[in-house]
């Protein structure tokens, strides 16, 4: 046991603490020892303390990679949103409108057409999907593509017409320069002013000088001209114009030569055509039936 004076505690408090019953108040080590060890131990946990901030470190470089890793997501989102984005017109059976493109080119289509096109993308690629009939007035600008079932048109800076309809496909060229490409066999042709491309049904594609090249558009004032034509096509269009459902009950193979507007009434349309072919028709179920 170490005695008292090792610690030169006072008198009193050295016999206020022997009197305390089985307190044992003797000091292993000495005063500056364990001075010495209690400055150690201070120091040793200021020392950890920098290891909280290196801890953090990590957890802040996570946060910027996922902040970064979002960013990147919500970038490609709208990338592919702006990419795939369509804006669809349908011209309904029965009327006649025109479609405004981003550009200011603009499409005036004829009743039963119809367009699709990326309007968020169009300042990278003028690209249109396209079927029916229409009237196309293109700005100038990049290369502008109509994408049809049977063909595509491509242009620069002009005005076209484009007959679009089950295994019809004609290019009609008002102003520049129109290349009409068959999507089945690749043959492409370039058509100027009063020229018209038509592809065929074996993909290859034909064109021809007109003479008169407003016919094919007279259908922007309401008329429509027709020069042996099959009555079926005929038929087909007057339903298109004046929203009607047309039925024959057998197949007629007549060719007609006529025309008809808009601005007559139905019954007198059928009654012409009808007429000039010796055919006979009545009212069916809000349409009409059509027979020899």
């Amino acid at each position: 046991m170490k005695t008292d004076k090792q610690y030169n505690l006072p008198e009193s408090d050295k016999d206020f603490l022997k009197s305390l019953p089985g307190l044992d108040v003797s000091f292993s080590k000495p005063k500056e020892e364990v001075w010495n060890q209690l400055s150690e131990l201070i120091s040793s946990e200021e020392e950890k303390a920098p290891v909280i901030e290196k801890t953090l470190q990590p957890i802040k470089y996570l946060r910027i990679v996922y902040a970064a890793a979002a960013i990147l997501v919500l970038m490609m989102v709208s990338t592919a949103f702006m990419r795939f984005y369509t804006k669809s017109v349908t011209c309904e059976s029965g009327q006649h409108l025109t479609a405004f493109l981003p550009d200011g080119s603009s499409i005036e289509l004829n009743a039963g057409s119809s367009i699709e096109y990326h309007p968020y993308w169009w300042n990278q690629e003028r690209h249109v999907h396209f079927e029916g009939e229409g009237f196309f007035k293109v700005e100038k600008g990049k290369s502008f593509e109509v994408f049809s079932s049977k063909g595509k048109t491509v242009v620069l800076g002009t005005s076209f017409n484009i007959f679009s309809r089950k295994d019809e496909y004609k290019v009609t060229c008002y102003t520049g320069k129109v290349r009409v490409i068959s999507t089945a066999s690749g043959e492409s042709a370039d058509i100027l002013p009063n020229q018209q491309a038509i592809i065929q049904n074996n993909g290859n594609v034909i064109s021809h000088t007109q003479q008169d090249t407003n016919n094919t558009i007279l259908w922007r004032e309401g008329m429509f001209i027709f020069t042996a034509t099959p009555i079926n096509q005929v038929l087909e269009e007057i339903e298109r114009q004046f929203g009607v459902s047309i039925k024959t009950n057998t197949k007629l193979s007549y060719n007609y030569s006529g025309n008809f507007s808009r601005e007559q009434s139905i019954e007198d349309v059928m009654h012409t055509v009808c007429l000039a072919l010796n055919l006979e028709y009545k009212k069916v179920n809000g349409g009409y039936l059509v027979s020899k």
